[in-house]
């Protein structure tokens, strides 16, 4: 897992386990209040009447995760209690995608493309080559894959934003302009490149 953004906790990137855990109802809870304060263990447990021993164990697998950590300690009376926080406001859970899965996507565009009426050649090597240029383009931008797929887990979307979960679309945009924004001159210059690359290429599938 890896801070997105030195700004802040705003953005953080996490693995299947990790969004796994924010299946379970009781853990989300427990992230949205710990995103507005820092609270201890018997303060969650007063907010969600739940057990303090109930809630320890999910914050301890919600530190495993990378998802929560202790802010400080205070002693109260003869105990030290441990108070807590998110490390992010925002979690996205970015899903590999399988080679397989990204090659019936380039058939699609291209299908969806016929279906507009532009006209292009729907072949093997065609969609090889969208694969690939796609996949360039994605990496040199930084930017995360977004779907509208909902979370099988939880029937949320993959975004966890500080106020719930945002929309996928609107997400992407954000997430594309912070790395526009970020690119380096050559960086930036690279992409342009790459995207009249990308536009050499579909526009020699057109059909005659």
């Amino acid at each position: 897992m890896s801070e997105h953004s030195e700004q802040g906790r705003l953005l953080m990137y996490i693995d299947e386990d990790a969004f796994k855990l924010l299946g379970d109802e009781t853990r989300r809870r427990i992230v949205f209040l710990l995103r507005d304060s820092e609270l201890s263990a018997k303060e969650l447990s007063s907010e969600l009447g739940l057990t303090v021993q109930n809630i320890y164990h999910h914050i301890r697998r919600l530190q495993e995760a990378g998802l929560v950590k202790v802010t400080e300690e205070r002693r109260a009376g003869h105990l030290i209690e441990s108070y807590y926080t998110v490390t992010a406001d925002t979690f996205i859970y970015n899903e590999d995608r399988m080679v397989e899965r990204s090659l019936q996507s380039s058939v699609d565009i291209l299908n969806g493309l016929n279906e507009l009426g532009v006209g292009v050649d729907v072949s093997e090597e065609s969609v090889v080559r969208l694969s690939q240029l796609h996949a360039r383009r994605i990496g040199m931008l930084d930017s995360p894959s977004v779907t509208n797929d909902m979370c099988k887990f939880c029937g949320f979307s993959g975004y966890f934003m500080k106020f719930g979960p945002m929309n996928p679309v609107l997400l992407s945009q954000i997430l594309q302009y912070a790395n526009l924004i970020n690119m380096t001159e050559e960086e930036f210059e690279g992409s342009l490149d790459l995207t009249r690359e990308l536009r050499g290429f579909l526009l020699s599938l057109k059909n005659e």
